[in-house]
């Protein structure tokens, strides 16, 4: 059951990315201006290699991290395209199923079924943990907005 499991959110995690690629090429075609092209090569990472590199118990670690990666820029990026162009909130809503789904197959594949990992002090905000990613949001968004805000 475990393994039909697994392959049922990599198929969920597959068709999530596929459709947020969608809504991508709608929102920004990669020909038509040249930023186009991060979200479209993005998109094909996220479409093609990050559900395969889940597929296999030795690139799991991998496709966690591209996984979350994609996720936490997608984010930043996207809000900040809704606070300045177009609000698109929900779609990032619909990114963060996509970090869900990733960690589901993460903490199925490395920790057995019966654990109950006790994580206390700072190893709350060490990998694997979630507040790992929160650090790299908290800390990447705040790069992300000292640099567009002195870089006009």
């Amino acid at each position: 059951m475990k393994k039909q499991i697994k392959i049922l959110l990599i198929l969920g995690l597959f068709f999530l990315s596929f459709g947020g690629g969608w809504m991508h090429f709608a929102y920004h075609p990669a020909a038509k201006t040249g930023y186009g092209w991060v979200p479209f090569i993005a998109g094909l990472v996220s479409v093609l290699l990050i559900p395969l590199l889940f597929a296999f118990k030795k690139t799991v670690h991998w496709a966690y991290l591209l996984n979350g990666f994609a996720v936490i820029i997608g984010t930043i990026t996207m809000a900040h395209f809704s606070l300045t162009i177009h609000a698109i909130w929900p779609d990032i809503l619909i990114l963060w199923s996509k970090f869900v789904i990733g960690r589901a197959i993460f903490c199925l594949e490395v920790y057995p079924m019966d654990s109950n990992p006790k994580v206390k002090g700072w190893n709350l905000i060490r990998y694997p943990q979630l507040g790992f990613w929160f650090v790299h949001l908290v800390l990447w968004g705040a790069v992300y907005f000292l640099g567009s805000y002195f870089w006009r």
